[in-house]
């Protein structure tokens, strides 16, 4: 079945194309978005800028709310998508420009959601995204940022570290575009050192289809299986899910406690059966944004928990501000 956004039970349109949440439901975590990506100067986009939003999949072109997210992208919108991301990053232009702090913040108002963690990507070297994240998120409240320094970046544990005091709630590595495999010796250092500071890991999981061969091999399941087993003082999220591999996904989070879902993409069967089937107490929402819509993801967790409110507070809010607001919770004041 295809819908548009607009025409879901759970999610409405304004007459200015604003989104509304149709449903009162709340409080809602993000913790699956990304603002634009820049590795070269010239690339970098103004974080700041507000302005009409251009998501990679306009939620008004009809979609399967029951396959993979990626699936829903024909031959141009997957063109134009992979341009922006790769010649389009060389310049301040394309839709990355609309990828900012006050776009996302504008979106998280519309579908009620109080906080979004933002995932910045590094490469070794370059333009550091996870300084620019931090900077901006500190004008933002409800943007919080993650760090991903890259473990061949030179005295990558002491930027880490560094991100960290800034206030990074979390460190992101994601295999494909960072070419590295996840399990990597001098990965395995980073992780051990945010089980030190007490901060998630959250990877990019598991192969989509539409990166390569190469891209994909890196993140298949089994790369995941080491770092989570060898260091069960760092609490690990799977992106995702693991993607097109999310039984294996709710595998590893049945088998290890410190392991974490989030249901980005997955289509509405998927995360029936992920919320059937792995620890409601570590499951999570994310919708990665800019590539598609917030209210999406959140539409098929409304839609998938119909009969479970407990469990729906859970995966939309409450693990994840536990996750991320460890000694500062906000689950005594929020029901």
């Amino acid at each position: 079945m295809k819908l548009r956004l607009s025409e879901s039970k759970y999610v409405g349109r304004n007459p200015d194309g604003s989104y509304f949440l149709s449903a009162d439901v709340g409080p809602i975590a993000d913790v699956h978005t990304h603002l634009a990506l820049s590795y070269v100067a010239r690339g970098n986009v103004d974080l700041n800028r507000e302005c009409a939003i251009q998501l990679y999949l306009d939620p008004e072109t009809p979609f399967r709310i029951d396959t993979y997210m990626n699936l829903n992208f024909d031959d141009e919108s997957m063109r134009r998508m992979r341009h922006d991301l790769s010649i389009g990053s060389l310049s301040d232009g394309g839709m990355r420009s609309t990828h900012t702090a006050p776009n996302l913040r504008r979106s998280m108002g519309e579908i009620n959601i109080r906080t979004s963690l933002i995932l910045a990507i590094d490469l070794p070297i370059g333009v550091s995204n996870t300084d620019a994240y931090l900077t901006v998120a500190e004008g933002y409240e409800g943007l919080v940022p993650a760090a991903a320094i890259h473990p061949f970046k030179r005295h990558a544990e002491q930027a880490l570290r560094e991100a960290h005091r800034r206030g990074a709630r979390a460190f992101k590595m994601h295999p494909a575009v960072q070419q590295m495999r996840p399990d990597h010796p001098r990965a395995m250092r980073l992780y051990e050192v945010c089980g030190e500071l007490g901060i998630p890991v959250l990877w990019h999981c598991g192969p989509v289809g539409i990166v390569g061969e190469r891209a994909d091999a890196r993140c298949q399941l089994k790369h995941y299986w080491r770092p989570i087993h060898d260091l069960p003082g760092t609490t690990f999220v799977l992106g995702h899910s693991g993607a097109l591999q999310y039984e294996m996904g709710i595998q590893l989070a049945r088998t290890y406690e410190n392991v974490f879902l989030e249901i980005s993409c997955q289509g509405l069967d998927a995360i029936k059966e992920i919320l059937d089937k792995a620890p409601p107490e570590r499951l999570m929402n994310g919708s990665d944004w800019p590539f598609y819509h917030q209210g999406i993801s959140v539409l098929k967790l409304l839609t998938a928990t119909e009969h479970n409110e407990q469990l729906r507070h859970q995966v939309l809010w409450k693990n994840a501000d536990r996750l991320l607001n460890p000694h500062d919770s906000q689950e005594n004041h929020v029901n």
